[in-house]
């Protein structure tokens, strides 16, 4: 059972929706609770098709985001048929974190719980109201309203060409509204982020203090002081940026010597150093622009005071339009092409180096931002054109770069490209083109290339945006505080084997060390209700440590964690099968059967059974009931399934009633 799935293993998520509903539904009738079984789907489905796909992370927002607009978008239901979804998804939450499978990140039960409560009273307002449904929820509700039933698709095939020829009334504004609202809203999953250790914040915020950019954001607020008139069209005066040229150390030529004669600058326009950090400031909020003149903003004062907030405002305005790269009609066609995508390539760039254990080369990046800029402008271009706009984008890629490492944001160093990075340049990746992939090859072969990585202060920030959006974007370190099975949890299913270590050894340390910590962790693993999650659960855990094949050999004996732990280390090639005993055979092969239950469902266990022959599938069934395998809730299921298999094989051939055998070898007729 896992609580993250891939977007494209529809298998393995299909399986695990319906372990994960079918085991809920089993522990909600041991309560004397009724359910709505879709609204587990559709809870499921909501947090799958998410930005993060964390099926058990749910916070406050995201119970009213739930139940007060996904619900109501997407439930062809009245108020009156959904009335049991508010109450499902609470007892969702309540087994989520009885069966420890809520996410460690999540905020608490008793917040999610107070949530329910206060969407609840909402939620009837909200699944009536039409302007929260989807195009296609709208058009079945308009047809139930009609009296025809949407299960029928000839009924509803012949309402639709009604509604087209005037026979029924709709809302035809409302309609329109719905269907834009559908094609402008953002969805679908972002890919996973790597772990990342970041410094202290107090090494942050010497790192702010340090940093250029705020040195020079400071200086020029405190230069603008009570105001300073600007020109006509809105830039500094000459004279200003003259003075401000060699206060903020911009780096900008006054003047020059050209064919013998001195040139000098004539406008501020003309010093783009200095506009940059002018822009800046502005979109950075510092500063503003009142009736022509310059003036600071007082609310701002705290902000500028706060070297690491002041940095973080600076950075995320680097990925406007017309800041770094001059769009618009400004320069060559490719300087103008990077431009105008600025705010869509920076961010993918800062996300891609974002978390890579080694720096990335250049070469790579521009090539993938060169490529994403082509798909957004579609630029018709002819073969010698395009080779020469790509170099011209790749020069103008890496001057923005530098830019970035001016202002702290990005180290720039040279030397040979890291293989993984050469991994992906194969046929089967439709990603790249072939002529792209022959490319890149020929660039990562050279012994030394421009490389990029983020600073301390990048990766910090890029993170929190990240968090802003919505994403996952974990720290090593950040669940030393964790339940013991919510950390191993997260770990198991977002973190390399590296940082699962790392984060693994930190919970350890703040728990006592190894002696005190690790006998609550593998309590943990014992707790688990499914055997497949335990078992990953396991072998995270003793790869993290020292050692961990003699702890694994430690368990075998274990009454829980034996079946899991013997099976490792077969699988490991560390314990030779016949070097099993009987019990440890027989557990071993129960394990097998729940864990193919629990990954595969019920109807692919029962193929397999059925292929077993009838004599020796009753004797295996009767020696795995009698195993004394831990998991009850997972026996009591794969004795269903044999059941169930018996019953199929030994159907009456004219159907309608089968037969079975009785205690005394005699058979019984049975009702289906």
């Amino acid at each position: 059972m896992r609580t993250y799935y891939d977007e494209d293993d529809y298998e393995g998520y299909e399986a695990g929706q319906d372990l994960l509903v079918r085991r809920f539904t089993t522990w909600a009738a041991g309560q004397g609770r009724e359910i709505d079984p879709y609204a587990v789907i559709s809870a499921l489905e909501f947090r799958h098709t998410s930005i993060d796909g964390r099926l058990a992370y749910w916070t406050a927002a995201l119970v009213r985001d739930f139940l007060l607009a996904y619900v109501p978008h997407t439930l062809s239901a009245t108020a009156d048929d959904a009335v049991r979804v508010p109450g499902t998804l609470l007892l969702f939450l309540r087994y989520l974190h009885e069966t420890e499978l809520a996410d460690a990140m999540g905020e608490p039960l008793a917040d999610l719980e107070e949530a329910v409560a206060k969407a609840s009273s909402e939620f009837p307002a909200a699944m009536g109201d039409e302007r929260n449904f989807g195009v296609g929820k709208y058009w079945v509700m308009t047809a139930i309203r009609n009296g025809i039933d949407p299960a029928d698709s000839d009924a509803m095939n012949a309402f639709l060409a009604e509604v087209r020829q005037g026979k029924y009334p709709y809302d035809a504004d409302l309609l329109a509204d719905l269907a834009a609202r559908h094609l402008s809203e953002e969805g679908g999953r972002a890919l996973p982020q790597l772990p990342v250790s970041l410094p202290a914040e107090a090494e942050l915020v010497a790192a702010a203090e340090r940093s250029s950019l705020v040195v020079k954001l400071r200086k020029f607020v405190e230069w603008v002081g009570d105001g300073r008139t600007l020109t006509g069209t809105g830039t500094l005066k000459l004279a200003d940026a003259r003075e401000l040229v060699s206060l903020l150390d911009t780096g900008d030529r006054l003047e020059w010597d050209l064919a013998g004669a001195v040139q000098r600058v004539r406008s501020s326009a003309d010093l783009p150093n200095l506009g940059i950090l002018f822009e800046i400031a502005k979109r950075a909020r510092v500063v503003r622009v009142v009736k022509g003149k310059l003036v600071r903003v007082a609310k701002a004062a705290p902000l500028v005071k706060n070297a690491l907030a002041l940095w973080a405002a600076a950075f995320d305005t680097l990925s406007e339009r017309g800041l770094l790269v001059k769009g618009s009609g400004w320069g060559p066609g490719y300087a103008v092409l990077l431009g105008d995508c600025l705010d869509l390539v920076l961010p993918d760039v800062l996300n891609t180096v974002y978390g890579m254990p080694e720096p990335v080369p250049v070469v790579r990046l521009a090539e993938t931002a060169w490529l994403g800029c082509l798909e957004s402008a579609y630029p018709e271009l002819d073969p010698p054109t395009e080779s020469m706009w790509r170099d011209g984008f790749a020069g103008e890629f890496r001057r923005l770069l530098a830019k970035l490492a001016e202002f702290g944001a990005v180290e720039l160093t040279t030397g040979p490209a890291d293989p993984m990075y050469t991994m992906d340049l194969v046929p089967e990746n439709p990603e790249l083109p072939p002529d792209v992939q022959d490319r890149l090859r020929d660039a990562l072969d050279a012994p030394s290339l421009d490389l990029v990585a983020l600073t301390p202060l990048a990766t910090w920030a890029v993170r929190e945006r990240l968090l802003r959006e919505g994403r996952f974007a974990p720290v090593v370190g950040e669940l030393a505080a964790a339940a013991p099975a919510a950390m191993l949890g997260v770990v198991t299913e977002h973190f390399s084997e590296e940082a699962a270590a790392a984060e693994i050894g930190g919970w350890l340390a703040a728990h006592g060390g190894r002696e005190a910590g690790l006998p609550v962790l593998l309590d943990a693993v014992r707790r688990c209700p499914f055997r497949a999650r335990a078992s990953v659960l396991l072998g995270i855990l003793v790869d993290s440590l020292p050692g961990g094949g003699a702890v694994l050999d430690g368990l075998r004996a274990d009454p829980g964690l034996g079946p899991i732990a013997t099976q490792l280390l077969v699988e490991r090639g560390e314990l030779a099968l016949e070097d099993l005993d009987e019990r440890e055979s027989l557990l071993g092969i129960t394990e097998q059967f729940l864990v193919l239950l629990e990954t595969a469902g019920p109807e692919a266990t029962a193929a397999t059974l059925a292929e077993i022959p009838a004599d020796e599938r009753v004797h295996l069934a009767d020696a795995i009931s009698a195993s004394g395998h831990p998991d009850r809730v997972g026996l009591a299921e794969l004795a269903e399934v044999f059941e169930d298999v018996r019953l199929v094989r030994t159907a009456h051939p004219l159907g309608g009633v089968t037969r079975s055998r009785n205690s005394n070898g005699k058979t019984k007729k049975r009702r289906r």
